[in-house]
């Protein structure tokens, strides 16, 4: 290696770094620490994953349902305890004074007044061998437990659908922006060319004037799409808790239009029967009214239990003082109700009522539910179909713009024409994003339909994101200066 070379090399190898290569350099690192730890910085991205593991810790909602289902587990523990030993202690000390006057010898009475403390204590144990009440109140336990779990899947499910939502309705704001605001750069354009066209004699004032209504009203149309990013932003920071600078956004390169699989609407429906939260939660609520039947039913029946009890007293009279008893007793009791009046038979009439209402509630929800799945099925299926054609009308939209350009170079087309297929282009390309978004959504209530919607789920849906979009408000010149731009 010569010299030259050789300088060279060094001077590529142990340079001084530029200050904003090195500036870059340590972004870099820094992003990577904070993605180590888990953190979402202001500028960092918020993705759909990021945005789920921050719900689950900060969404009230799912946070009071956890709460719910905490308190529901405890019916067992409670129910259970109805049916094991019992062991009780108790015990009494008191002060006594007792005066007594008693006849004497030639009709004189004796009087007399005593002072003594007395005590009693005693330890029982009690266990129940036979009680039906008991018995159906532990089983309506743990059908209520299998409610709280089962409601517990259901919020999760919502949580998971809410946040998608709310994630792609930001999303499709901020789409909805860019594209206004890029429609009112090509008005601009045509404004601007329209006007020079006048100037020079090959233009009409009509022309001008339509350029100029278009413009003004995309101005009106920024303006509300600007609205709409700040609404839809806040609805997912209400969600996630925690202020969102920027979303991933939806790459149509990387998105798979995926169809349901299997593809039988039949299967789906019978999973959905199945496996659905909501209905197995009102499933439980079924076993839950019918242990309450039982409940009523076993005011008809006996209880026994048995009993071992050891008791002491001392004084417990004034003619037993400082005399001590110990007692001990065991053996069975039990309760044969006879007449209570017609009241076990009006409970259990009313919980027959209860029982039949609970049936027709998962009955009707069930109907729903197959309807639901229905609707969400079709939705997708017929959603990659609706994507796909709106893309083949994109294409033609692009061509109809050029070949309308191309008109009015030759002569043959107006300006008019031109923005007429600018909007149209503008209208398909809208259509186009909340078509691909109305996908997403419906693939995402079906899962949540079955149950199924998980972070697997929304992983496959991540993976289709790509870099940030910024959804801070655009600054916006003035209307009224912006509406002649020269």
């Amino acid at each position: 290696m010569d010299f030259c070379n050789l300088r060279r090399f060094c001077s590529c190898r142990f340079a001084k770094p530029k200050p904003g290569l090195l500036k870059r350099k340590i972004s870099v690192i820094t992003g990577a620490i904070s993605l180590s730890f888990g953190g979402v910085s202001a500028a960092q991205a918020l993705d759909l994953v990021q945005s789920y593991r921050l719900a689950l810790t900060n969404d009230a909602t799912y946070q009071a349902a956890l709460a719910a289902n905490q308190a529901g587990q405890e019916a067992v523990p409670q129910a259970r305890a109805q049916l094991l030993p019992n062991l009780s202690a108790s015990g009494s000390r008191s002060k006594n004074s007792t005066a007594s006057d008693t006849p004497g010898y030639l009709e004189q009475r004796s009087l007399s007044t005593s002072d003594y403390l007395s005590s009693s204590s005693t330890l029982a144990l009690r266990q129940p061998l036979f009680r039906m009440y008991n018995f159906a109140l532990y089983k309506q336990a743990q059908a209520q437990v299998k409610n709280a779990d089962a409601v517990l899947d259901k919020d999760r499910q919502d949580l998971l659908v809410r946040l998608s939502s709310a994630y792609f309705e930001a999303l499709m704001a901020q789409e909805q922006l860019a594209l206004v605001l890029a429609q009112k750069e090509a008005y601009s354009a045509q404004l601007q060319s329209a006007k020079r066209a006048f100037a020079v004699g090959t233009g009409t004032r009509t022309d001008i004037d339509d350029a100029q209504a278009r413009y003004d009203m995309s101005l009106s149309q920024a303006l509300d799409a600007r609205q709409n990013v700040g609404y839809t932003r806040h609805q997912l920071q209400v969600i996630v808790n925690q202020p969102v600078e920027s979303l991933a956004r939806l790459d149509a390169k990387r998105m798979e239009l995926l169809p349901p699989v299997p593809a039988n609407l039949d299967e789906w429906i019978a999973r959905g029967e199945e496996n659905n939260a909501e209905l197995r939660a009102l499933q439980a609520n079924i076993e839950w009214a019918r242990q309450d039947l039982a409940k009523a039913r076993a005011g008809h029946y006996p209880t026994v239990d048995l009993f071992v009890q050891r008791s002491k007293s001392e004084s417990d009279t004034n003619y037993t003082i400082n005399s001590q008893y110990f007692t001990t007793a065991a053996g069975v009791q039990f309760n044969i109700p006879i007449w209570a009046g017609g009241q076990v038979n009006s409970q259990m009439r009313q919980a027959v009522a209860n029982l039949e209402k609970a049936k027709q509630q998962y009955e009707a929800r069930r109907r729903e539910v197959s309807q639901q799945v229905r609707k969400e099925f079709q939705n997708v299926t017929e959603g990659i179909l609706k994507v796909k054609a709106l893309e083949q009308a994109e294409r033609s939209a692009d061509q109809a713009v050029f070949s309308n350009q191309k008109g009015f170079q030759a002569g043959m087309r107006t300006q008019v024409d031109i923005l007429n297929a600018q909007q149209q282009r503008v209208n398909v390309r809208r259509d186009l994003a909340l078509a691909r978004h109305q996908y997403l959504m419906a693939r995402v209530r079906l899962q949540g339909l079955m149950n199924t919607l998980n972070e697997d789920e929304l992983t496959l849906i991540n993976s289709w994101l790509s870099e940030p979009v910024v959804l801070k408000e655009q600054a916006e010149p003035n209307p009224g200066s912006a509406a002649s731009p020269a």
